[in-house]
């Protein structure tokens, strides 16, 4: 990273930051301040923040979800991460998506350096603020949901 962002974010070489982890914990905690911990003269960084402030950044992160009924049966799905859930109502499909989503973060975060060297990298800053967020959060990132036409009119249709 250059000088020019040093000056813009707080930055603390590795050694100084692991010697004085409290303090730098209480600056990123209470004092809401990203920091970028650095080592080999600033070959490899890190950034050091709140999950709550992270999330507030991240607000414009939106999951599109599309509904479809099809008979008795409701299906969620975020079509760009192929994610589906599945139910009888559409709670029971929101319910199943949301497990599904958990299930998905999970395992891009586990083994994120090869996600985010495909495509699914796009998926990252949507699902960060999902996984950071509370319960009730995760349920209003799933916001209203579009509504597409029953599986039975598509067929006569096409």
């Amino acid at each position: 990273m250059s000088d020019m962002n040093d000056a813009l974010v707080p930055t603390t070489d590795f050694s100084p930051a692991k010697s004085h982890l409290s303090d730098v914990m209480t600056q990123v905690f209470h004092g809401h301040q990203p920091q970028l911990v650095s080592r080999h003269r600033g070959k490899e960084q890190m950034l050091l923040m709140r999950p709550d402030d992270l999330v507030a950044m991240l607000a414009d992160q939106h999951l599109e979800v599309l509904v479809v009924y099809d008979g008795d049966e409701v299906t969620l799905r975020v079509p760009e991460m192929g994610v589906l859930g599945f139910g009888g109502t559409l709670d029971e499909a929101t319910e199943d998506l949301l497990v599904e989503l958990r299930a998905y973060a999970a395992r891009f975060f586990r083994d994120a350096a090869r996600f985010m060297a495909t495509t699914r990298a796009t998926h990252a800053g949507a699902l960060l603020r999902f996984a950071l967020s509370t319960e009730e959060a995760q349920r209003r990132m799933l916001g209203e949901v579009q509504e597409t036409e029953p599986v039975a009119a598509l067929a006569a249709a096409g």
